[in-house]
């Protein structure tokens, strides 16, 4: 069976279920402290009191998501390669190869460091976020009514807006693009395990003896994986015209190997939310036919994806407004964007995940 990156949205979701949880209470929470008292005179420095110790409570609270994120991360990157590796033994068995490899030995492969960082990349510290949230936002929002430029309310809507556009925000990755909570760590935990799968594969192969992996044909492939559409790849970095024997014993069979796997991944191949996945290459055994390529498709995909986030969005909204007409307002727009999408996928021949359309759940 192949091992397919794409299997990490299962297995990540495991995690972000658990950040998904904590950003909905911590919204909720918010959206209280915000609408509390709000015909009180001193309405406004008792919000900003208010926020300052619910940053402080979420400080304490947090440190026990952190625990509770870190084992399940490190719980998926295990299952995903595991399941990777165990994957590579079927491939095996279904053309007569009868490695000297065991469930229980590639049960005990070591994650490759690149992969193990992965879980460290993925936990935040959720208190700088919240940090984020009282400094560009809350104090933003405070300072307008302060200003006499809107009423409370508005002001305070404005606000919960803000927050509820992305969700909990505040983290910046390498490339300096900044991520929501829920979205970051779903990405990270996904990539992550996606590569655990696949190294899981790659080593059991390794230890069997097969050094060649074929790259699937995916339905909407992205530009950046395109060019290595059902190129075999090679896993020790033998690349060329090469003759090897078949493994069904017929005549020897020319293999063109395009790269080796470590310089198609460099080129872009399994990046995040990436779709390919890899199988053995046996001589003899393996057909390799031509990709169809599908251009549009990727950009079919994306656009589902924006819709999707739009709902999202204004699901956030309709649970942080402060009246009927906001929350009315709301509840229009995420029956306007779902019929967008309906439209869509049916036009495209897409699969609705309803999953990724609710702030219940994770991404």
């Amino acid at each position: 069976m192949p091992a397919n990156p794409d299997d990490g949205a299962r297995l990540a979701a495991k995690v972000a279920d658990l950040v998904v949880e904590a950003e909905r209470v911590l919204l909720k929470r918010i959206a209280d402290a915000i609408r509390s008292g709000m015909t009180a005179p001193d309405w406004e420095t008792q919000t900003l009191a208010r926020l300052q110790l619910l940053q402080r409570q979420a400080r304490d609270s947090m440190g026990k998501l952190d625990t509770e994120v870190a084992e399940a991360i490190r719980n998926v990157l295990l299952e995903a390669h595991t399941t990777g590796a165990a994957n590579a033994l079927i491939d095996l068995e279904e053309v007569g190869i009868n490695p000297a490899v065991t469930p229980g030995t590639v049960s005990t492969l070591p994650l490759t460091a690149k992969v193990a960082a992965q879980a460290s990349a993925a936990i935040l510290s959720t208190p700088a976020l919240l940090s984020g949230i009282y400094r560009n936002v809350v104090a933003a929002g405070v300072a307008e009514v302060l200003g006499g430029e809107v009423t409370r309310l508005q002001a305070a809507q404005h606000v919960l807006d803000k927050i509820a556009v992305n969700g909990i925000t505040g983290f910046k990755d390498k490339a300096g693009r900044q991520w929501s909570l829920t979205s970051y760590v779903e990405m990270a935990v996904r990539t992550g395990a996606g590569q655990a799968a696949v190294d899981g594969h790659t080593q059991t192969l390794s230890l069997a003896g097969v050094d060649l992996v074929l790259v699937s044909d995916s339905p909407r492939e992205c530009p950046v994986c395109r060019p290595w559409e059902k190129k075999i790849l090679s896993l020790s970095g033998r690349v060329g015209a090469i003759i090897l024997p078949s493994v069904t014993g017929g005549k020897p069979v020319r293999v063109d190997v395009a790269a080796s796997l470590q310089k198609a991944k460099s080129a872009g191949l399994f990046h995040p939310s990436c779709t390919h996945s890899l199988a053995a290459y046996l001589p003899g055994a393996t057909r390799v036919t031509k990709p169809d390529s599908n251009p549009d498709g990727y950009d079919q995909k994306q656009r589902q994806r924006g819709m999707e986030r739009r709902i999202r969005e204004w699901k956030r909204r309709q649970a942080v407004s402060l009246d009927d007409a906001s929350a009315a307002k709301a509840a229009l727009k995420v029956r306007q964007w779902q019929s967008a999408l309906r439209t869509h996928v049916d036009r495209n021949d897409l699969k609705r995940l309803s999953r990724r359309e609710q702030i219940e759940h994770a991404r």
